[in-house]
């Protein structure tokens, strides 16, 4: 399974460049709508073009974005692989994928933008992976990226949005 195919009800997962550690952790996350994970990428990529890279390590892991990676073994393993490289651009990449998982995995559960509404059963998965989190306060990833001090990038969010459906 490459990252590129999906599963028959969504447009597959389209989480980027294909790599060694990439191949385990799109069988997890098939779910994730091929649209959503490209929109996903290209803001994430977006914002840290603008900010830097930098904070990303950060972002990640001071949201409840951790609880999805230590849940995860392939993803623990890649950010754990990425901070501990030597090559930028390689950790760079890594963090940008578990940032596009993350963030979309929020998309879908939160029905941000009607991408729960348009994609239910991929939803319902996104769900699954915050069930324990309802007994407590929840700090959001996305919302760093879609609600950052600086209001100039509120206009991001638009560009998540879904494209128009052709039925």
């Amino acid at each position: 399974m490459s990252l590129i195919e999906g599963s028959a009800e969504d447009t597959g997962s389209g989480l980027g460049r294909k790599t060694h550690a990439d191949l385990e952790v799109a069988t997890d996350f098939r779910f994730i709508p091929r649209e959503l994970a490209a929109k996903s990428r290209k803001m994430i990529e977006s914002y840290h073009g603008i900010h830097g890279y930098g904070c990303l390590p950060d972002l990640l892991w001071h949201s409840d974005a951790r609880d999805i990676i230590e849940c995860n073994r392939d993803l623990a393993l890649i950010f754990k692989s990425a901070s501990k490289s030597r090559c930028a651009k390689r950790a760079n990449d890594s963090l940008v994928l578990i940032a596009t998982i993350i963030f979309s995995v929020e998309t879908l559960a939160r029905d941000f933008a009607g991408w729960g509404k348009r994609f239910p059963a991929a939803k319902r998965e996104a769900q699954k992976m915050f069930d324990g989190a309802a007994q407590r306060p929840h700090v959001w990833f996305m919302d760093g990226y879609l609600y950052p001090s600086l209001a100039a990038h509120r206009e991001l969010a638009s560009e998540i949005a879904p494209s128009a459906a052709v039925i």
